[in-house]
């Protein structure tokens, strides 16, 4: 899988690049058979066709906005359409796993819809991942293309084709190619994205992930966590667990992706027309010098510390606090619940969320009777479908594909919710 510059056909206007101007953002990629039958209509149910008809509607709407600049959703859908098709005429196709490394919201916005509009996975690499960490995403998904920035490039530039998106010239390659009419390729049943599994040590395994699950997940939080709110703040850097989460609540509630102010910088508004989405660890260390005063904390990732949810409701007390547990991926939350003062028991998970199936099980792979702790495992269309396994390393005999493990030690409570345990020995 590589993108070749050299096959641009010369159709096109001269446009600016995203690091210039707003950069690109999800337009859904169908499946191969619709380049027969005309242009495809996006679907609502695939992550980038949800962002389409939001273009389509709002096309002046500030989908994301950091220091850097803003980007609209429909120079964002735009963007992503002519880096996908650059990426279909380069030999990309249905199913390639394509990384995305970026510095800049905008730039991974645009990266993660062209990726999908092409029929490709996203494979989001976290700026700020160090090198070790940067090998594993690489050698796990076996891509051979990495969506990136000239700050990031060099990190890839010896085993893989890069392509960096605040490059000028890569622009002006970019927008030699024709818009390929067959766009977008997805389907709302092939995988979207490969996450990196935060669980622990030993050999690194990643988790795929359709664009129902996605779909399943953020309608999840909609519901009960209400529609994103105008303004959705995140404190994490561009493709992060926290980035990724916020930015599809997001566009699918009509709302725009911002970074966090920085301390002594105008928040430039606040109340219950922002949100802001953190993973507890980021939350912890911004919440003394926050400039906001959101209406809403939305923490995903790993348990919540008890002393955290004291500290959020002394500093800012007429703020909701969510958590939505997510052990592995750090996206898709297994449990989920809403937090009060003066805090809830500082080791419960809260309740598995609709579409999701948990179970808790010995070392053999067995049920455990209730109260008594195991390995939190958990399956559901809302969660990714499949495991793919580093190179070499082979999964427990017992293990069954539609269930993940989280490594992490629980007990099911009589009420159904889940707490922390010591670990089994």
């Amino acid at each position: 899988m590589t993108v070749d510059p050299a096959l641009a056909s010369r159709r096109g206007p001269a446009a600016r690049p995203p690091h210039a101007a707003p950069a690109p953002a999800p337009s859904r990629p169908a499946r191969a058979g619709a380049r027969a039958a005309g242009p495809p209509q996006p679907s609502q149910d695939t992550l980038d066709g949800r962002f389409t008809q939001l273009a389509r509607h709002r096309p002046e709407a500030v989908a994301v906005l950091e220091p850097g600049g803003e980007l609209t959703f429909a120079k964002a859908d735009l963007w992503a359409s002519r880096l996908a098709s650059m990426l279909m005429h380069g030999g990309v196709q249905l199913g390639d796993p394509v990384i995305v490394h970026c510095d800049d919201h905008r730039q991974s916005l645009v990266a993660q819809l062209a990726v999908l509009k092409a029929g490709g996975v996203c494979v989001p690499a976290a700026h700020g991942l160090d090198t070790r960490e940067l090998h594993a995403v690489g050698t796990l998904s076996a891509a051979s293309t990495v969506l990136c920035s000239r700050s990031t490039q060099e990190a890839w530039a010896r085993r893989h084709t890069t392509l960096a998106l605040d490059d000028p010239e890569a622009w002006r390659r970019i927008t030699t190619h024709r818009l390929e009419p067959a766009l977008p390729l997805s389907h709302a049943a092939e995988a979207a994205y490969l996450l990196r599994s935060h669980e622990g040590s030993g050999a690194p395994t990643g988790h795929l992930v359709d664009h129902r699950a996605w779909r399943l997940a953020v309608d999840e939080r909609i519901r009960t966590a209400g529609p994103a709110p105008h303004r959705v703040h995140v404190a994490g850097p561009p493709s992060s667990p926290a980035a990724l989460s916020a930015m599809w609540w997001a566009f699918a509630s009509g709302a725009s992706l911002r970074t966090m102010p920085r301390p002594g910088t105008p928040a430039g508004g606040g109340g219950t027309l922002c949100a802001a989405v953190c993973t507890p660890e980021e939350y912890a260390n911004l919440l003394d010098t926050i400039q906001l005063r959101p209406g809403l904390v939305q923490l995903v990732g790993g348990p919540v510390p008890a002393d955290l949810v004291t500290r959020h409701f002394a500093a800012l007390p007429g703020t909701r606090l969510r958590a939505d547990f997510a052990p592995t991926d750090g996206v898709l939350p297994w449990t989920s619940r809403e937090l009060t003062p003066p805090g809830a028991a500082p080791h419960t998970l809260g309740s598995p969320v609709p579409q999701v199936r948990i179970r808790v099980i010995d070392d053999r792979g067995r049920a455990t009777a209730p109260d008594q702790p195991g390995e939190l495992c958990a399956t559901g269309p809302s969660l990714p479908f499949t495991v793919v396994h580093h190179p070499g390393h082979s999964a427990p005999a017992w293990e069954e594909a539609p269930f993940l493990r989280s490594g992490i030690s629980a007990r099911r409570l009589p009420d159904g919710s889940l707490e922390l345990a010591p670990p089994v020995t």
